[in-house]
This record gives structure tokens, sequence and C-alpha cells, in this order.
């Protein structure tokens, strides 16, 4: 990662800012540097930062001095562009570099010698010709700050490539389909919803809603594509604390039906307890990131039900012989349009409802629905009193109490499934740990 520090520290934002500074009250450096010629300088040094980078394959066309000469032509040709229109000899170098990127592979891909491998060289390196040249002209006609950023993402991602390959390679069609849809809800979809209060109570606003969809289903992605990579090398930890990031629910469900099948209660309890910890973590970054104060006020509370869950998890994974090697059921696609429809619908609802308690049925009625919402889905309920919270149509207090009510009927929702999904050997295993997170969510409900 030598490559990288240098990057880092040669190619910064504040490095870019410095050279920057206001130009009418000129120092030393900047009359003896021009601004020219530090354009320049900036040309040239992200064509040798890049052609260090490709220099460390052997298979390589261009090196140091052909990328290093590649952003200096590019910058020299951006000067003798006129200001104002397309710089027309920068287009035409680029493409030319582009070119001879092509033509250098293909005759590197001509037939070897005997006893000599095939190189395939591909298109990377022309593009990367490409981008640095039009780098080099962009550092003498844009901003310079734009262009070391955009030199530092190059750079990564030359440098990246075994490990993305290898990460596209564990994903299967499952997993693609799961980012593709995540791609629809967020960049088709979302754009397009109107942002305005709309239907009863003026409780719904579409692009609000979907907003928090786009929040809740990237949480999600992130432990579905982490367990779907990691594969089996996951184990009990990794389903337990990934599945508690897709669904601690289904979490729990998957393994009490693995506990009843194999008779493995105590790998199954850590998995469903592990998950368990996790929901109160993601429902504090839900709830910090919509309502601050409601983070402050429910945030201990919400952490004491994460540690004492977590605990009890890591208390059982000691007690279980288990396998660290062991292949995790594959969790559901969090990302299906019909689940974020779903989440939608039950945000919505709930929106509605909460309004609806509020103005008709007072503090008690709100919190009975808070608890009916928080059988099946948490982050609505969450996600639903932290936006009321946040537009100050109730008080922290109250918001806290609802959401330690539902995650209390939550917990013990599980501890249900644990003996009707599961059996009683998961059970005694489960209750201690989730009898003392229902105890503390019972305390809170009337000392928050």
């Amino acid at each position: 990662m030598l490559e990288a520090g240098l990057m880092l520290d040669l190619f910064s934002p504040a490095t870019a800012q410095w050279w920057d500074a206001d130009a009418a009250n000129p120092s030393w450096w900047r009359q003896l540097l021009p601004p020219t010629v530090v354009s320049l300088g900036i040309a040239l040094g992200i064509g040798l930062l890049i052609g260090l980078e490709r220099e460390r394959h052997p298979d390589t066309v261009a090196g140091v001095r052909t990328f290093g000469l590649a952003g200096l032509i590019g910058g020299l040709c951006a000067m003798i562009s006129t200001r104002g229109v397309t710089p027309w000899p920068l287009v035409i170098v680029a493409s030319l570099a582009g070119l001879a990127g092509v033509w250098g592979g293909s005759s590197a891909r001509t037939a070897p010698a005997e006893g000599q491998t095939v190189r395939d060289i591909g298109l990377t390196t022309a593009f990367a010709l490409v981008a640095t040249t039009l780098l080099g002209g962009f550092a003498v006609l844009g901003e310079r700050t734009v262009t070391i950023v955009a030199a530092g993402v190059l750079f990564l991602i030359l440098y990246l490539r075994d490990p993305l390959h290898a990460m596209v390679r564990r994903l299967g069609k499952e997993d693609v389909r799961a980012i593709a849809t995540f791609v629809l809800i967020t960049l088709v979809i979302l754009p397009v919803l109107p942002d305005r209060e709309l239907g009863p109570f003026n409780a719904i606003n579409p692009s609000t809603a979907w907003m928090l969809v786009v929040l809740v289903v990237t949480l999600s992605l992130v432990g579905y594509i982490a367990q779907a990579m990691l594969g089996a090398r996951a184990g009990t930890v990794a389903s337990g604390l990934l599945g508690g990031l897709v669904s601690s629910t289904a979490a729990t469900v998957g393994a009490s039906r693995r506990a009843r099948e194999d008779g493995n209660a105590a790998s199954a309890a850590a998995t469903a307890l592990l998950a368990c910890g996790v929901l109160p973590a993601r429902l504090l970054v839900l709830i910090g990131l919509l309502s601050p104060v409601l983070f402050e006020r429910a945030g201990w509370w919400l952490a004491s039900i994460a540690a004492i869950t977590l605990f009890g998890g890591w208390m059982a994974l000691r007690a279980d012989g288990h396998d660290p090697s062991a292949q995790p059921a594959k969790p559901r696609n969090p990302t299906q349009l019909r689940s974020a429809l779903a989440f939608a619908g039950a945000f919505v609802l709930i929106r509605i409802v909460t309004k609806a308690t509020i103005e008709y049925g007072g503090v008690n009625m709100f919190l009975v629905a808070a608890g009916a919402a928080g059988i099946t889905d948490m982050d609505a309920i969450a996600v639903s009193t932290a936006h009321e919270v946040a537009d100050k149509s109730i008080g922290a207090e109250l918001g806290t109490r609802a959401v330690l009510v539902a995650l209390f009927v939550n917990t013990v929702f599980k501890l249900i499934v644990t003996r009707a999904v599961g059996n009683a050997a998961l059970f005694r295993i489960a209750l201690p740990t989730l009898l003392a997170a229902a105890l503390i969510a019972a305390t809170g409900v009337f000392f928050a």
C-alpha cells in the first residue's frame, strides 16, 4: 500500500487548495512556480502515479514513462487549446493514446515462441491511458481538486484489480440481481417521486418514504452481499451478525428450524442471539441518521439491549463445539422490489396510524400501535417514530417509549419463535438472554 500512501500525500484535496491559494497575494514559491508550471507538474505527477501502478504488472505495455508522458502531453494539449471551446487537441491526443494502447495490447498477444506464455493485456491499460491524458489536460483547464480526486479514484481502481475480480467471481446470479434491484430502487424510482405531503393527515411524502426504503435496503444489502461473499468461511458468527443486518426475525426463524432438524441447539442459539443483538445496533444507526434527539435519549437503552444480547450469543457460541467453517444458510434477497414495496407500505401505514393515534387516541393508543407494529417490522416503526420526533410531532420521551415497546414485543415474539419453531433446548438457552433484553426494554418504557 506504499503507492496508495504516496498518492494520498501528494494529491490530497488539501494540497490542491494550498496550490490554489489567493493569487492576489503571491508568495515566493508562487513567483518561482507560475500557475502554468504547477498545472503541468500536476499533470506529469498524475501520469507518473498511474504509471507506477501499471509498472507493477509484468504483462503491461505501458509503464511509468509512457503514462508520465501521457499526462504531460495532455496538459500541453490543453494549454494550446482555445479557452471556452472544445479542446480538440486534447480530445484527439487522448483518442490516439487509447488506440496506441489497444494496438500495443494486440501486438503483445501475438503467438509466442515455444516455451513462452501468451500475455493477455485486455483494454484496461488503453482506457487508463485515455483517462490519464484527459486528467492531464483537465489539470490545466479545470479545478485541480477535482482532477486530483479523479486521479486517486483511477489509481485505486487499477490497484485493487485482484480484490475486485475476486469479489465479482464470488457473486452469483441472485447477488447480481440484488445489486440491480438496488440500482432500480435508488437511481430510477427515487428521483421521480414527488417531494410533498399527501394523503390523510398529510402523513405521506412519497420521496421521503422511498428514501427511508433506500436507507433500510442499503443496510440489508451490505449484510446480504457480505454473507454471500464470505460463503463457506462465514460460520455461526457471520451467520448471526450478518443475518441480523438482513433480518433478525428471519435469522431467528432459520436458526430455530435448524435446531429442530439437527438438534444443535447451542449453535442455533448463538446465531439467533447474535442476530437479535445486531437489531438494536441497526436501530441506533437508523435513528441516529433521522433524529439525533431521539438517538440521545434512546441510545443508552438500545445499546444496553444490544450488549446483553450479543454477550448471550457469545456465551452460547462458547458452549457450542461448532465448526467455524460451517456453511450458513443463504439469506433471502433483501432488495426484491416486492420487499421494498412491502416496507414502503408498512412505513406509510404506520405513519398514518401514528398520526391518527396521536390526534385521536392519545399516548396509550400510540404505544399500543407501536407494540403491534414491532411484532413483524422494527425498522418501519423505528423509522416512523424517529421521523415524528424530528418533525416535533411527538417528544423524544414518547418516541423512546414507543421504540422500546416495539422492541419489547419483538423480543418476546422471537422468544416464542425459539420454542414454537425450534425445540425446548433452544428455548432454554435463549430464555435468559432474551428475557433480560425484554426486561431492559420494559424498564425503559417506564423510566426513559
